[in-house]
């Protein structure tokens, strides 16, 4: 008897925890682009709306993604718009220090116009606000294989390893960039 208790408390909260990561944020939408040309958060994992390289990411974070989030997002995924949307993200994330959802895209957005340097800066911002936010880790991991860190890469694709269970996107894009990588330097 206990052990039925146990696996429904165990699905229940499997349930809620899948539920939770389609908060509006998702699990990364579109494939616009990045350094892994990724299918499920992008370039840099990303999980904020569908499944590509253009977005934010499945935030695990109690802030979420509210309307103006959501329609920057919009702008990123869908028009790929990200020097507008990164002016907006800049507004944004001094209105919401702790949303790390924010920093996420702030950094994402960074990143794909080459601010690497910037990007750095906006994804360990969001990442001491939310250490094991899956889709900063998997995003910023391609930030360190477009800069050369690959060890650095490994070290977050680790991590994800550790914190995702079940359909993480984030993990299996950084898992698919690191692997583009290797091919691409001999690895």
């Amino acid at each position: 008897m206990k052990n039925i208790i146990f696996i429904i408390l165990i699905s229940i909260s499997l349930a809620f925890s899948v539920s939770a990561k389609n908060d509006g944020g998702g699990s990364s939408g579109g494939s616009s682009g990045g350094s892994s040309g990724g299918s499920s958060g992008g370039s840099s994992g990303g999980s904020s709306g569908g499944s590509s390289d253009s977005g934010g990411g499945s935030y695990s974070g109690s802030t979420g993604y509210d309307k103006e989030l959501k329609r920057i997002l919009f702008e990123i995924e869908k028009n790929e718009n990200y020097q507008g949307a990164l002016k907006d993200l800049e507004i944004y994330v001094y209105e919401n220090p702790q949303n790390a959802n924010g920093w996420n895209l702030i950094g994402f957005a960074s990143r794909k116009l080459g601010k690497f340097d910037d990007a750095e800066l906006y994804y360990n911002t969001g990442l001491e606000i939310e250490p094991r936010h899956d889709d900063i880790l998997a995003y910023q991991g391609e930030l360190y294989l477009q800069t050369d860190r690959y060890e650095m890469a490994l070290e977050n694709l680790a991590i994800l390893t550790d914190i995702c269970i079940f359909n993480c996107s984030e993990k299996i894009e950084l898992a698919e960039a690191i692997k583009k990588y290797e091919l691409e330097n001999n690895l």
